[in-house]
């Protein structure tokens, strides 16, 4: 059920995209970008009981207020929406929203977007105090090219007629909010472990008594298990075995004594584990950053080349496809050269600092060059659909 409604979700994205340049002001926003979400989550846009334009929540004659869409349950109005044009900054508009949060206690949920960006606020804290952070945010040009998370799923089919509770949005905002922020923290965990958890961690394992001389080591030690974790867990959705990896490395080393018209070869030169361990690495992260299946697919044809002093990675064909070139270094452990068009020269001890320019290299690479008859793809990473 739920993949059936990330699909349609996804459809509905792409239709989206394919009108919006014709959306070149805020009515046509709401005509043909809006409208047609709230019509989608199943409520009735030709009802005027059902869905409102321009409702209204004044808190006296004098200040007027209204909204752009109110979704009635019952003829109270228990959703609100405010549009802004195509393209237009949403914060500067949230006080809007949320004077008319305040002004109309039977609303329970306010929605804010440009047809594009959606941001959806509830109550949370405190009845009828619009929260000042989302619970809910998405991009429809991230959902046609398949980026979505499951919560974010989740949480806009909860919001379906059919599934919809104004009674309840409240706590379950209240428990998407939490979720986001234990995230977060997850995340920033992971990437500079703080004392206290590491201990936790090693509590758990048995080690009660560490000296605070050898936190350092651990804590270096739990962010290698975190990326450890991930990594596993992505080849789990790559459904690679150990098995599958020792396998490549003995075909990419065979294939590293082939020669090359445009290099001058040496075959007897045997890559290094560091060098293997930074080709597995890449292979793993790029299916983790890349989110179209153009990408994804990619990552097959990745290959490398190892010379003296220089281990060559690159996509499809050396010369032109290449990624990025790994140094042997004294200073640092890795060293670096994307080329001048993606970052250049990088020196570092930690993999996670070249995201950036390896992501943009190899999209650049996966939409320039065709190899064994695939055609160049009509959409690259982070252009709209």
């Amino acid at each position: 059920m739920s993949d059936d409604f990330r699909q349609k979700f996804k459809a509905f994205s792409d239709r989206m995209i394919s009108v919006a340049p014709r959306c070149t002001n805020e009515e046509a926003t709401k005509l043909f970008l809006v409208l047609p979400l709230v019509n989608f989550l199943g409520y009735d846009t030709m009802n005027p009981d059902e869905v409102c334009p321009e409702h209204n929540a004044d808190f006296s004659d004098k200040y007027k207020n209204r909204v752009d869409f109110a979704i009635l349950k019952n003829r109270e109005p228990v959703i609100a929406i405010e549009c802004k044009a195509l393209g237009a900054t949403l914060k500067d508009d949230r006080g809007q929203l949320r004077s008319y949060f305040n002004a109309a206690p039977t609303v329970k949920m306010g929605v804010i977007t440009d047809g594009m960006v959606y941001e959806f606020y509830a109550d949370s804290d405190e009845p009828n105090m619009m929260d000042s952070t989302a619970f809910l945010s998405f991009d429809l040009h991230d959902v046609a090219k398949g980026k979505i998370e499951d919560s974010v799923v989740d949480g806009l089919r909860s919001l379906q007629k059919s599934n919809f509770d104004p009674e309840n949005i409240g706590a379950e905002a209240k428990r998407k909010l939490i979720f986001q922020s234990l995230v977060q923290q997850i995340e920033e965990l992971s990437q500079a472990p703080s004392d206290a958890f590491v201990r936790l961690l090693l509590q758990n394992i048995g080690l009660s008594h560490v000296r605070a001389k050898a936190m350092v080591d651990y804590i270096d030690l739990t962010k290698s298990a975190f990326g450890e974790f991930v990594n596993l867990r992505i080849l789990q959705r790559l459904d690679l075995s150990q098995k599958d990896k020792d396998q490549d490395k003995q075909v990419q080393t065979t294939e590293s004594t082939k020669t090359d018209d445009d290099e001058n070869k040496e075959p007897d030169i045997v890559p290094s584990e560091t060098e293997l361990a930074v080709f597995e690495y890449i292979k793993k992260r790029l299916a983790f950053l890349s989110r179209t299946d153009d990408l994804f697919n990619a990552i097959d044809l990745i290959e490398y080349r190892d010379y003296k002093g220089k281990f060559v990675v690159f996509f499809g064909k050396e010369r032109v496809g290449r990624l990025f070139d790994l140094y042997e270094s004294k200073d640092v452990k890795y060293k670096f050269d994307f080329g001048p068009d993606f970052g250049g020269e990088i020196l570092t001890n930690s993999l996670t600092d070249i995201d950036s320019s390896l992501l943009n290299v190899f999209t650049a690479r996966v939409g320039e060059i065709p190899v064994k008859g695939r055609k160049k793809p009509a959409v690259k990473e982070g252009e709209p659909a």
